[in-house]
C-alpha cells in the first residue's frame, strides 16, 4: 500500500493499541482498516450510521441518570437527548444517495420510544459507557462497555433491518473481550436488537461467552497486530460489506488493488 512504508514513523503507531471495534474492522476489511486508522482518509458516516448514533445516545444518557433515580426518563426528555444529537452529529455525515434524511430521523424518535417502552423499564443499570482496558494475548486493549447491569450482564443495543438469528460474530467478541478487560462482567450478554419495520419490532438474544470465545480473542488479538507491524493489507472483495454503497474508498481501493468494487 503506498505510503506504509514510512507510516510508523510517526508518534502515532496504529495497532499498537487496539478496540474491539478495530479489530473486527481489520477482521472484516483490513485494506479499509488501513485506509482509516493507517493512512487517515475520511471516513463520514452514513444517514443510517446518524441515526445508530442518535438513539445509543438517548439511551445512554437515560440509563446514565437511571443510575440515580432508578427510574427512566419521559419519552419527551429521551427524545429530546435523540433531536440534541442528531444536530451535534449531523456535520459528520455523507447521507448515501438512497437515503432521506426526514425519514431516518423521524424513524429514529420512533425507535428511541420503542426502546424506552419496551426494553429499559426491565434494566436496571450498574455502569454505563464503562471504559475498560488491559492485556490480551500480549496487545494492549481498550473500550467501552455501553451499559453493564447490575447482575453483571452485558447489554448491547442494536439497530437492524432484518430479524437475527442469533448474536453475531462481531458481538462474540465483543462480550469476549469485555469478559476478560472488565472483572464486574459476569460473562452472560444480551443484544437488544431494534428491528426496522413500519412499527419497529424488539428482539433480545441471550448469549454466554465460552472458553472458545476468551481463547478466540487472545489469538486473534495478537494476530491482528502482527498483520498491522507487518503491513499486510488487503480488500475483502468477498465481503457483503464491500461495496460502492458501503464504503467511502472504494476509488482508492481500486487504485491501490486493481479489479472493481461491486456497486
Amino acid at each position: 500500500m503506498s505510503g506504509a512504508a514510512t507510516g510508523y514513523d510517526r508518534e502515532y503507531v496504529p495497532g499498537e493499541q487496539l478496540s474491539p471495534s478495530q479489530a473486527r474492522s481489520f477482521l472484516n476489511c483490513s485494506a479499509r482498516w488501513a485506509f482509516k486508522y493507517y493512512l487517515s482518509l475520511p471516513d463520514p458516516k452514513s444517514g443510517a450510521q446518524l441515526q445508530g448514533t442518535a438513539v445509543h445516545e438517548a439511551a445512554a444518557e437515560n440509563f446514565r441518570q437511571k443510575l440515580e433515580t432508578r427510574e427512566d426518563l419521559p419519552a419527551a426528555g429521551a427524545l429530546a437527548i435523540f433531536r440534541d444529537a442528531w444536530a451535534a452529529h449531523r456535520p459528520e455525515v455523507d447521507f448515501r444517495d438512497d437515503e432521506d434524511e426526514s425519514e431516518l430521523k423521524a424513524e429514529g424518535e420512533q425507535l428511541t420510544r420503542q426502546y424506552l417502552e419496551d426494553a429499559a423499564p426491565g434494566i436496571q443499570p450498574a455502569a454505563v459507557e464503562m471504559p475498560v482496558a488491559g492485556m490480551i494475548g500480549g496487545v494492549r486493549v481498550r473500550g467501552y462497555v455501553d451499559l453493564l447491569d447490575t447482575s453483571g450482564r452485558v447489554i448491547d443495543l442494536k439497530l437492524k433491518k432484518r430479524t437475527p438469528s442469533g448474536a453475531s460474530f462481531d458481538e462474540k467478541f465483543q462480550l469476549a473481550t469485555y469478559r476478560t478487560l472488565a472483572p464486574a462482567a459476569s460473562g452472560a450478554g444480551r443484544v437488544d436488537v431494534l428491528v426496522k419495520k413500519s412499527k419497529p419490532e424488539l428482539i433480545q438474544i441471550d448469549y454466554a461467552v465460552t472458553p472458545a470465545e476468551l481463547t478466540m480473542v487472545e489469538r486473534l488479538y495478537p494476530q491482528v497486530q502482527a498483520a498491522i507491524r507487518g503491513g499486510v493489507f488487503t480488500p475483502n472483495r468477498g465481503s457483503n460489506l464491500c461495496s460502492r454503497k458501503y464504503c467511502p474508498h472504494w476509488r482508492v481501493c481500486e487504485r491501490e488493488f486493481g479489479g472493481s468494487v461491486p456497486e
